[in-house]
């Protein structure tokens, strides 16, 4: 179920806090490799699902690891291997476009995720993205990482924006949560790794097919589609 949403007084979110895995980033091959060199490393070849590993995406990489029945110690080999195939992860189709037009209209954005930050920075910079966006905030970074509210509100905090007005995309449940618990307008990402059922079950204030869609009903001043 939807919940209704008021657009600014000029169309435009105050800011916009974004999740990096599945919403800006294609990060997927990149996961599905790391994740199969942590299983080959604890000696599990019949799994878990990697599809099962999707389903924590929000959380700190210790705790997903810990969820699916590996080691947290094996982040380490996660984030080495991660790194060595940097080159797999891409920007999602239309995400620079958002990006620079969010730039151009002076619409802050910052990045709130469950990877730590210098991970996170690692692949903006790589994929060109860091220029576009503004400060990075990963769960090493607060106290209590989603679903709890403070990783977005400190991403709101460090781009000097207010949670009224703002919004905060993501592709999980737990992206859902924190946002809705930082009283943002919460928007899902239908193109990113987590389950559409899902998302919706979580009451986001709308969902999307495709980054181009995050401005265009509000910059119309028409009203919301959930």
């Amino acid at each position: 179920m939807t919940r209704p949403v008021e657009p600014s007084h000029h169309g435009l979110p105050s800011a916009v806090v974004f999740d990096l895995d599945g919403v800006l980033l294609d990060t997927t091959e990149n996961m599905r490799h790391a994740f199969t060199a942590c299983c080959r490393e604890a000696g599990r070849r019949d799994g878990p699902p990697f599809a099962e590993f999707l389903t924590h995406m929000g959380a700190p990489l210790p705790q997903i690891l810990t969820a699916v029945g590996l080691p947290a110690a094996l982040a380490a080999t996660y984030e080495r291997e991660s790194t060595s195939k940097i080159g797999l992860v891409r920007p999602y189709d239309g995400v620079v476009e958002l990006l620079r037009d969010l730039l151009a209209r002076g619409v802050s954005t910052s990045v709130a995720t469950g990877k730590a930050t210098w991970r996170a920075v690692q692949m903006l910079e790589r994929t060109g993205l860091r220029p576009l966006l503004g400060p990075v905030v990963g769960s090493d970074r607060v106290t209590r990482p989603k679903p709890a509210p403070e990783i977005v509100l400190t991403a709101l905090r460090e781009s000097g924006a207010e949670p009224a007005g703002a919004m905060f995309l993501g592709d999980s449940p737990l992206d859902m949560r924190a946002g809705h618990g930082a009283g943002v307008t919460v928007v899902a990402a239908g193109w990113g790794q987590g389950a559409p059922a899902a998302l919706l079950a979580e009451g986001p204030h709308r969902m999307i097919d495709h980054p181009r869609e995050l401005l265009e009903p509000l910059a119309a001043g028409g009203p919301v589609r959930g």
